[in-house]
């Protein structure tokens, strides 16, 4: 029997089927986030179940995100570097930033889908609009002159333009008076 780690462990916490609810409103992107408290709340007690402990380090560049497994002594971590800090607010803030997006990461957590319907629903192609060929115009006469030429076939025509029942007749009535 293999012995668990880290990595059987994080397996078998992704069992459990774990989503975490947009409970975070942005209102300068008019978009839902997980908190972090809702992250935590939903996965901590789980994963110390598990053996597993959640460490979050700071470092000189970034933010370190370590599952350590306190029984067989292995961890997965992940590193997010620090862009852009100027002041301390910003690394505070930056820092719970990161630790939601890399515990999320991690863990493979998904958001509970209130949006995931909108981005599963594949969007239709759009329609191809072909102009319209009409009797008289200069355009139908290129067509009548193409028709007449060898290579020249009413398929293709139809391919490039809109062709109505009675535009088809006229241009096979020219062709067939010339």
């Amino acid at each position: 029997m293999t012995k668990a780690n880290v990595y059987t462990k994080l397996l078998a916490f992704q069992k459990l089927g774990i989503s975490v609810k947009k409970d975070g409103k942005n209102p300068h992107f008019k978009s839902a986030y997980a908190t972090l408290n809702e992250v935590l709340d939903k996965v901590k007690k789980p994963l110390n179940d598990l053996g597993l402990v959640i460490i979050f380090s700071p470092e000189t560049d970034g933010l370190r995100t370590i599952l350590y497994d306190t029984e067989s002594d292995t961890q997965l971590d992940g590193f997010m570097k620090y862009v852009g800090i100027g002041n301390a607010q910003q690394l505070l803030s930056c820092n719970t930033y990161f630790r939601r997006g890399s515990l999320v990461s991690l863990l493979g957590l998904e958001d509970e889908d209130d949006d995931g319907t909108k981005a599963s629903v594949p969007v239709p192609p759009k329609a191809i609009v072909k102009p319209k060929l009409l009797i008289g115009t200069q355009v139908f006469k290129e067509a009548v002159a193409w028709l007449n030429k060898p290579d020249g076939n009413l398929e293709a025509i139809m391919k490039k333009y809109d062709v109505s029942e009675e535009v088809k007749q006229a241009l096979l009535e020219a062709v067939t008076a010339q």
